[in-house]
């Protein structure tokens, strides 16, 4: 059994790389430092929505969906207002893990967030078959129970990287992707309860030329979204130093959702 487990890690740790989720990771890490005044304001607003979400919840159970490394979450205000944290993404930074150590009403699961999406992607690439783009109902994560739900700057980017995968194979459209793209937001979306849930999440791409003009907008979020109790937006600097686009500057409008 002890074998089979770590076979079965071993298999999960090769598709992760060859799909760039830990890469995709780690570079968030290194694009802060090289932008971290406005990063850091991005964080301050994610923040302090999000304890403003959190005065109307229940103080039991508070599941954080993306918890990643934990920069736009205010972990020690809501470690103290909380009785138990549990923290889901695809990996967790040893960073992050060592952090949480000191809380113990924290605890992590490693989950896919699509529910199963990433292996069925990168299962159907390899062998050369087609994915239903009808239906992704089946892959609907199983939100544990909880006072308290924070989908945190997860939901437009959880089909980038599958997306980015599948067009290394050349077999769908745009309008395949867009579908695609469409249902695994729909499909993130439907997780969240009502009444209980944070939403924070880029909404629009803005870019910009080196003499900060803008030269483009981008629509992120391609479904509609639930009616909010509040709701705030900012804009977030994400790379003022054209290395995310080599001749450009990329700004993401974000908001914050409460419903």
């Amino acid at each position: 059994m002890k074998i089979n487990n770590i076979l079965k890690q071993l298999k999960e740790t090769v598709m992760l790389r060859q799909m760039q989720y830990i890469q995709d990771q780690k570079g968030i890490a290194r694009r802060y430092q090289g932008e971290k005044q406005n990063w850091d304001l991005h964080f301050k607003s994610s923040k302090e929505f999000i304890l403003e979400s959190a005065k109307t919840k229940n103080k039991g159970k508070l599941v954080v969906l993306g918890s990643g490394w934990l920069f736009d979450l205010p972990m020690n205000e809501l470690s103290n207002q909380f009785k138990e944290i549990v923290l889901i993404d695809i990996n967790h930074p040893k960073q992050v893990l060592h952090q949480i150590k000191k809380s113990p009403n924290v605890t992590t699961i490693k989950a896919d967030i699509t529910n199963g999406l990433i292996d069925y992607f990168y299962k159907k690439a390899k062998q050369k078959s087609s994915i239903d783009l009808n239906d992704f109902s089946s892959f609907a994560f199983p939100v544990p129970e909880a006072d308290f739900v924070i989908s945190l700057n997860i939901m437009c980017q959880l089909h980038i990287i599958l997306i980015d995968y599948l067009k290394k194979f050349n077999k769908y459209s745009n309008t395949d992707l867009n579908k695609i793209e469409e249902q695994i937001q729909q499909s993130h979306l439907n997780i969240l309860p009502k009444g209980k849930s944070c939403l924070i999440s880029d909404y629009e791409e803005e870019i910009y030329d080196e003499n900060d003009n803008l030269i483009g907008v981008n629509p992120l979020i391609k479904v509609d979204l639930p009616s909010e109790n509040f709701k705030r937006t900012w804009q977030w600097k994400f790379d003022s130093n054209m290395t995310y686009r080599e001749d450009s500057k990329t700004f993401f409008n974000t908001m914050g959702l409460d419903f």
